[in-house]
């Protein structure tokens, strides 16, 4: 069993930007104080060199666990580990762009009433994929190449993930039985769940009036399985829409995997060497590890490479994406009197000194008690004032004055603390 001595490492850069090997904290100090280095980034903090120097490095491997959560491991070719990171996707991207396709839908309605349809010509290009997928590709390529900029990787090992959906439904089939799901010899899921539930409301058994309802709804990540599906009666289907009777069911949800294996093409033309899951756990096992993101990247790293890590382990940093802009021109709705305002009036503040804030920049700020704060901008108000928020959102102070701010780190998409 791996112990963690909450070691911690400052990443180095030279003078044009390219990462060498990191530093402890004290070496980093006195870079610092004596004028030889310059802060690039607090978190994870790395300096950069202000002088010309050799330039020696080791080899450095990486591995990663992909998914909506990737693990990130950096071993050194002696064992010493480096880097510990988890990183977390956005998982808000479907919800965004089924809302925005309703507003949109409503205002057309309402302001073009007699417009005719728009002609459906527009043809997807070779390779598109959808927008979620799309983003969690991104993230991937992100986390890469972040890692890269702070390290100097020689090699990563990537993990095959290759999610059978049917398997993880009905464990027990095989051959034959790939091609005769529930829906063998029924016309569609309707006609399925109908006979499944006897021709019944599963709630008062009333034998008219049926209709099909989504445990999860559509527009809440809710599939057509017939897992999702019971059969209501009329007046039993709008009490449950209604919220008055709720329905307790887990249900399953197949739509990471299907998008991990939607990217499967993608993965596979990245440089690195890949290593099948089940190599994965063996490895882990044998090291003695428990089931941690990172505890994988280590173990992919030991599967691929052979490095085996030392027992010190480096504190853990959490990576989370978030969102840099609604890309909005105007508020979806209208403030009293029918005005819809401007949705980048705040989208970012400049204090009496010039220095511009915008959402997710790092900040530090003293209250009135002399209480220091440091976290995230969150939210800016038109006043001149800004929430500030942990990593995880969380609101740390409300109402700080932009004027009293101090920008520690310009905002990204992907942000990060130390565990």
């Amino acid at each position: 069993m791996l112990a963690c001595r909450q070691k911690v490492y400052v990443y180095v850069l030279n003078k044009h930007g390219k990462p060498l090997m990191p530093c402890s904290p004290r070496k980093a100090r006195i870079l610092l104080k004596e004028g030889k280095a310059k802060v690039i980034k607090v978190k994870p903090f790395t300096i950069q060199l202000l002088y010309g120097s050799s330039g020696y490095k080791q080899k450095v491997y990486a591995g990663r666990g992909r998914g909506l959560t990737q693990g990130i491991a950096a071993v050194r070719e002696d064992g010493e580990v480096l880097f510990l990171g988890e990183v977390t996707g956005r998982r808000d991207i479907s919800e965004l762009i089924y809302l925005r396709a309703s507003l949109r839908r409503s205002r057309r309605n309402r302001k073009t009433p007699y417009r005719p349809c728009r002609v459906d010509n527009r043809k997807r290009e070779e390779g598109w994929l959808p927008p979620s997928v799309s983003h969690l590709w991104y993230e991937h390529l992100k986390v890469r190449s972040f890692v890269e900029s702070i390290l100097p990787i020689a090699a990563w090992a990537e993990r095959i993930s290759k999610f059978d959906t049917h398997k993880m439904v009905n464990p027990e089939v095989k051959g034959k039985g790939y091609q005769e799901g529930p829906l063998k010899d029924k016309k569609n899921y309707r006609e399925y769940v109908l006979e499944r539930d006897s021709y019944r409301c599963v709630l008062c058994g009333e034998p008219e009036g049926l209709e099909i309802h989504h445990i999860v709804w559509r527009f809440r990540g809710g599939s057509d399985r017939p897992k999702n599906l019971i059969t209501l009666c009329k007046g039993c289907h709008a009490k449950v829409t209604k919220g008055e009777i709720e329905i307790k069911k887990v249900v399953e949800s197949y739509r990471w995997p299907a998008r991990l294996n939607a990217l499967n093409p993608q993965f596979n033309a990245l440089e690195g060497i890949k290593i099948p899951a089940y190599e994965v756990k063996e490895a882990r096992l044998k090291m003695g590890l428990d089931k941690t993101r990172y505890s994988d990247a280590l173990a992919l790293i030991y599967a691929a490479f052979g490095i085996a890590p030392k027992a010190d382990l480096p504190k853990v940093i959490k990576g989370r994406f978030v969102r840099s802009n609604n890309r909005q021109l105007h508020r979806a709705n209208p403030t009293k009197g029918g005005v819809r305002p401007k949705a980048n009036a705040n989208r970012y503040l400049v204090n009496k000194n010039g220095v511009r804030f915008q959402k997710y920049d790092l900040v530090s700020y003293r209250t009135r008690k002399s209480e220091a704060i440091t976290g995230y901008v969150n939210t800016l108000f038109s006043r001149g004032a800004v929430r500030i928020a942990e990593f995880s959102g969380e609101e740390l102070y409300n109402g700080a004055s932009v004027n009293r701010l101090h920008k520690l780190q310009n905002s990204d998409t992907l942000i990060w603390e130390v565990a």
